[in-house]
């Protein structure tokens, strides 16, 4: 079973709050599980038991929450999420099952990722996010990089062959 990433690089720490909570719809009541370690306390913590990720994430740290969906115009389900914040610039990476996505046909797939990579575009330039890459698992390998939008501008990195590949092939000539 193959695993997708969608990775938001260089997001800005002072937006994270509103990205998780608002934008992908994180909430305690769809999160099954999670894993933050608070350097101050000496402690792990669980999402729910943190107010402000902007101040749990003032001194550079990792935390991981495992989420039943997330919502980016459409519902991803089983969604892996990692923060990995430095003391002002940070990541967040997206990850789930190809087949959330890919077992529809084609013309469904091409909406769903239409509404998907447009959501993404809107969240990099509302939150000034640096850059969005979307591949397989593990996506900071640049040979498993499929999208990579910049400034809202979406280019191929590598053809894999297969259904997602020519639904992001077919969607990056419309939009």
């Amino acid at each position: 079973m193959e695993y997708i990433e969608i990775m938001l690089q260089d997001v800005n720490k002072k937006d994270i709050d509103l990205i998780i909570r608002q934008e992908l719809n994180i909430t305690k009541d769809i999160v099954v599980s999670s894993h933050f370690y608070d350097k101050l306390q000496e402690k792990d913590k669980e999402y729910g038991e943190i107010d402000s990720l902007v101040n749990f994430f003032s001194k550079p740290n990792t935390g991981n929450i495992y989420t039943k969906e997330i919502t980016l115009s459409e519902k991803l389900h089983d969604v892996i999420v990692v923060i990995s914040f430095d003391e002002v610039f940070g990541d967040i990476t997206l990850n789930f099952k190809e087949d959330d996505i890919c077992n529809y046909d084609i013309d469904v797939l091409k909406y769903k990722l239409n509404k998907i990579i447009n959501k993404l575009i809107e969240v990099q330039q509302k939150y000034s996010v640096k850059n969005i890459i979307m591949g397989y698992e593990s996506v900071i390998d640049v040979e498993n990089i499929m999208l990579n939008i910049s400034n809202g501008n979406k280019t191929i990195v590598n053809k894999f062959k297969g259904k997602l590949t020519n639904a992001i092939e077919s969607i990056c000539d419309l939009i």
